[in-house]
C-alpha cells in the first residue's frame, strides 16, 4: 500500500479520512496547512490535500509537489472555480462528499499501486 501525506485544515475530515485510508492499509501522515504539509514531503509515495489549506492555496502546495515527482489528489468541497480555467484545475480532484472506494482507485492509479476497493465507511 502507499505511503499517504494527508493535508487537510478540517480536523475532523482529516482524522476521519485518515482513518479510512489507514483501514484500507494505507501509511498515513497527517498534517493542517500547506507549510507542515511541505515538511513532510521526504517519506510519501503521494499527496492528498484540500483545495483550500491553511497558509496557502492546496493548488500551489499540490503545483509544488508535482514539480517534486509526487502524484497529488486534490479534495475540494466547493467547486472549483478560480479562473474556471482548464488548465487551472487540479487532476485528479475528487469533490466532497466523495465515496471512499473512489478516492481508493485514484490512490492506486497515482501511487501506481494495485490497491482493492477498501469497504467500510461511505463519504467524506
Amino acid at each position: 500500500m502507499a505511503r499517504v501525506l494527508l493535508a487537510e485544515s478540517d480536523r475532523r475530515i482529516r482524522e476521519f479520512i485518515a482513518g479510512i485510508l489507514a483501514d484500507c492499509g494505507h501509511a498515513v501522515a497527517v498534517c493542517a496547512d500547506s507549510v507542515e504539509a511541505a515538511a513532510s514531503l521526504g517519506t510519501v509515495d503521494v499527496v492528498v490535500t484540500d483545495l483550500v489549506l491553511r497558509l496557502g492555496p492546496g493548488t500551489v502546495f499540490g503545483q509544488n509537489c508535482a514539480a517534486l515527482g509526487i502524484p497529488t489528489i486534490t479534495l475540494s468541497g466547493h467547486e472549483f472555480r478560480p479562473g474556471q480555467g482548464a488548465a487551472e484545475r487540479p487532476s485528479p480532484l475528487l469533490e466532497k462528499p466523495f465515496r471512499f472506494a473512489d478516492l481508493q482507485s485514484v490512490l492506486g492509479a497515482v501511487a501506481d499501486h494495485s490497491s482493492p476497493p477498501c469497504e467500510g465507511r461511505s463519504a467524506a
